[in-house]
């Protein structure tokens, strides 16, 4: 009876291992994590276009060309903090896609309102390959453009001491969003 006690906790252990491996497996899944780091909810980008107002920042990042800006498309990160009552904490932390991690106070969220970038603006270039269509006005983020899923903040609105200081901030291939406990 023991053995078998030992045996099934072995089994439900290594089952809770695997479902919080799981959880990270696809780029284009955000998970929100609770207390303990617990799943509280996925969102495929189809959801987050769906379920939380997408907003346009136009921008440039750190890593564009001087006067280049890019039109990103996506959910406010308030928005979707406030909704999984994340708001009144302190910090947060965004966990990329490589398993990089970035803590971001609140009030520099609340401060620059970033997004979760899922889309960028359509170009010429992208008409010419047929990436887009003449009436798309949006895409989807590829990997080469930091996507699936890449947290954007408002560059030109960044205190100078943000660049290149704190570049942590702008991650790429976010899947996980987690109150610091």
């Amino acid at each position: 009876m023991r053995h078998e006690t030992f045996a099934l906790l072995a089994s439900g252990l290594a089952l809770c291992g695997s479902t919080a491996l799981a959880a990270y497996t696809d780029p284009s899944v955000l998970t929100i994590e609770g207390e303990k780091r617990a799943i509280t909810e996925q969102y495929p980008i189809d959801r987050l276009r769906a379920d939380f107002e997408n907003v346009v920042v136009e921008t440039r990042t750190p890593w564009t060309k001087e006067g280049e800006t890019i039109r990103f498309r996506g959910p406010r990160i308030a928005d979707v903090l406030l909704k999984h009552g994340m708001a009144n904490s302190t910090s947060v932390q965004f966990i990329g896609y490589d398993n990089f991690t970035s803590e971001i106070l609140l009030e520099e969220i609340e401060t620059y309102q970033p997004i979760f970038a899922i889309d960028r603006a359509c170009g010429s270039t992208d008409r010419e390959t047929g990436r887009c269509t003449a009436e798309q006005e949006f895409t989807p983020l590829s990997p080469e453009e930091q996507g699936p899923i890449f947290l954007v903040w408002p560059y030109e609105q960044l205190p100078t001491e943000y660049v290149p200081a704190r570049n942590s901030i702008w991650v790429w291939f976010v899947v996980a969003v987690r109150p610091v406990e």
